[in-house]
């Protein structure tokens, strides 16, 4: 089982007049303080409770208090350092309609657009507006093909690929299991493009596919040719984001 939370039966908070409804619904634990935290309706469970901080409704799971409505409207997420799908089940459970935590506590969804949170914290305005520490970025990366020209030319790769282009067709279907193959390091593979007579050991190596050894080479290379360029976003919009959007600090 991914995990173990249950939230079925318990109703779902859209809004602060929906939290304050379901601290009221709530029952407190027999022989304690009424007012205090108490158990979500229908959940005998320590582990998830409810209560009221002055006029706030928090939302607690285990050691957390995920979630933290307030009277203007606005709530706040906190994750608490929990990248895990319960913790994006629990919140989702007391966020407002179109309102998501997803992939582990990385993407926050409103409606059509996507927020990276990569804190521990978040609050989201009545009006939707996303702010606070927590709150992250999308940078988009892409290769910059004059450069990762120039880092492949210097290394002897366009001479290579065309001399594997003609040979590895011949032996692919002779080679052994990837994992029973030669390994080498960048620093290797860059000395044996240099060297004809090590193409073909290096062919038939564990970086066999041509695809393979180049990103090899723009890891290894692409800082010193500046071969990447990046795109800030603020958000993304739809909820699919691209894979090579990485998520950074605003």
């Amino acid at each position: 089982m991914p995990f173990a939370l249950r939230m079925h039966r318990t109703g779902y908070v859209k809004s602060y007049a929906d939290a304050v409804t379901m601290y009221n619904r709530a029952t407190p634990w027999r022989g304690e303080d009424p007012v205090g935290e108490r158990p979500l309706p229908n959940k005998r469970t320590r582990d998830i409770g409810v209560r009221m901080d002055n006029e706030d409704v928090v939302f607690r799971y285990h050691h957390t208090d995920v979630i933290r409505w307030r009277k203007d409207g606005s709530y706040t997420i906190n994750t608490g350092g929990y990248d895990t799908m319960s913790t994006c089940e629990f919140a989702s459970h007391f966020m407002p309609q179109r309102h998501w935590l997803t992939k582990n506590t990385a993407h926050l969804n409103i409606d059509d657009w996507t927020y990276a949170v990569v804190g521990h914290e978040v609050t989201v305005s009545g009006t939707g507006t996303v702010s606070g520490y927590g709150l992250g970025a999308f940078e988009e990366k892409r290769v910059n093909r004059a450069n990762a020209k120039r880092l492949l030319a210097d290394i002897g790769y366009p001479e290579y690929r065309d001399w594997y282009n003609v040979m590895y067709p011949m032996v692919k279907d002779n080679l052994p299991h990837v994992w029973q193959r030669k390994s080498y390091s960048a620093h290797d593979i860059v000395t044996m493009l240099s060297d004809k007579d090590s193409w073909h050991a290096l062919m038939t190596s564990g970086t066999s596919e041509i695809s393979a050894l180049r990103n090899v080479m723009y890891d290894y290379l692409g800082h010193e040719y500046r071969i990447w360029d990046f795109t800030h976003h603020d958000r993304v919009e739809g909820r699919d984001v691209p894979r090579s959007y990485t998520t950074t600090t605003a």
